[in-house]
């Protein structure tokens, strides 16, 4: 990648986070932490629901919550989804404090499964970043607000590395719904085709920003089934040159349509 003119000059590249990023750490660890520390405080609250009456409760209402945002786009608020668990435990939501602690326990959880980044990762942004493009960051939010995750990225290593961070939490819409992207595309102030999104998820990632009028690279670990024209990779090593060669033959299109319309 040498040259006068940075060969990634002029592109913004988006990536998702969880699973893409960073991995998914022990979600098991965490999702029973969660429910250890629900229980400790609903009991000293004068509440005493079965540990396996929590876990089940608990559970269904953040599967709910992952379907809507990943069907429909919807972004679930934390708030929402412990006030339903508790109303599913028939507890009122009004008691003092106790809304606010379960919701501490609810958004930091996901600490406990320490997840880590992806090998690779770290040498692909600088790669990315030294080759001129701008760098967002592009990630859902269930219950994890984005401030716990500046915390985690910066624990991590890579918060400094981007120039922008977009949370569905705070826009209060998900992918795949093409508002974010195009929120996206209007912070770095270009068009949507100038715009490459990386993630792991063909739904969210893959077709919510082709929707949108960006471009898409899926990262592709086990080397699934992908969509056809989507460039795709399985290691970090591989993402710089073919994030130079797609925008390139990107701009190839771009021109050659334009001269066969002069």
């Amino acid at each position: 990648m040498t040259g006068s003119v940075l060969p990634l000059a002029g592109w913004t590249v988006s990536l998702d986070l969880w699973g893409t990023l960073i991995t998914h750490g022990d979600r098991k660890a965490a999702d029973a932490w969660r429910i250890t520390e629900f229980d400790r405080v609903l009991h000293a609250y004068g509440h005493h629901p079965t540990p396996e009456q929590l876990s089940d409760i608990v559970g269904r209402t953040r599967a709910e919550a992952a379907h809507q945002q990943r069907t429909a786009g919807a972004q679930p608020g934390v708030e929402a989804q412990v006030g339903a668990v508790l109303d599913e435990l028939g507890i009122d939501q009004d008691e003092p404090d106790l809304l606010k602690l379960l919701l501490a326990v609810h958004t930091h959880a996901v600490l406990r499964a320490c997840p880590q980044p992806i090998p690779g990762a770290h040498e692909a942004l600088d790669a990315i970043k030294a080759a001129g493009a701008r760098l967002v960051l592009t990630s859902n939010t269930l219950a994890t607000p984005s401030d716990v995750h500046r915390l985690l990225l910066s624990d991590l290593g890579l918060l400094d590395r981007f120039d922008d961070q977009l949370f569905s939490g705070d826009l209060g819409v998900a992918k795949p719904r093409p508002e974010v992207f195009a929120t996206v595309a209007e912070r770095a102030v270009m068009p949507p085709g100038r715009i490459v999104h990386i993630g792991d998820d063909l739904l969210t990632d893959v077709d919510g920003a082709l929707g949108a009028g960006c471009r898409a690279i899926h990262y592709n670990p086990r080397r699934e089934a992908a969509r056809p024209h989507v460039p795709d990779f399985a290691d970090f090593a591989e993402l710089p040159d073919l994030l130079v060669s797609s925008c390139r033959a990107a701009l190839a299109e771009l021109i050659s349509r334009s001269a066969s319309h002069d």
